[in-house]
């Protein structure tokens, strides 16, 4: 007996080395976020690689609501589209191609443009939020008015957020 008990126990620690090895790694393992910063406080969501995401805001020319749609890709974010309810506030972009009408208003494809980073100045008015999949940061609420850093990261799991 006392020779099974022992064996067991080996068997028991090994398997409990075996899970914490295990959980160690996946802990450490590196998942997908996008970080807002002022440079003082952040703001940090998760985002996988191939995940878009959206800046939302209110034109200040034209008051209208504007939501652009982006997608991060690796340590880069390209965006893909922008979409008003105001056609103006799209044409304010200047890009070639067509304002197409949708169900929610006008709707105008990105011309190809990745970045590393996106640098928004903040204006409490305009209600700038950045949006994930199930998370959003408001970011006058966040940073009040000032200058704000966006990056997508990679950060070891048992710091990212879920």
């Amino acid at each position: 007996m006392r020779g099974r008990a022992r064996d067991g126990l080996r068997a028991l620690g090994v398997a409990a080395l075996c899970l914490a090895t295990w959980t160690g790694a996946a802990l450490a393992a590196p998942v997908g976020v996008l970080r807002m910063t002022d440079g003082t406080s952040e703001c940090v969501g998760p985002l996988d690689d191939g995940a878009t995401f959206r800046y939302a805001y209110v034109n200040s020319i034209y008051l209208a609501p504007v939501a652009e749609e982006l997608e991060r890709r690796g340590g880069r974010m390209r965006l893909l589209r922008a979409r008003s309810t105001d056609v103006r506030a799209l044409e304010y972009f200047r890009w070639d191609g067509h304002i197409r009408h949708d169900r929610d208003g006008y709707v105008q494809d990105a011309p190809v443009h990745e970045t590393d980073r996106l640098v928004i100045r903040v204006s409490p008015p305009y209600r700038q939020r950045i949006e994930g999949p199930g998370w959003s940061c408001d970011l006058a609420a966040r940073f009040g008015d000032g200058v704000v850093t966006v990056t997508p990261e990679a950060r070891p799991a048992a710091v990212a957020p879920r």
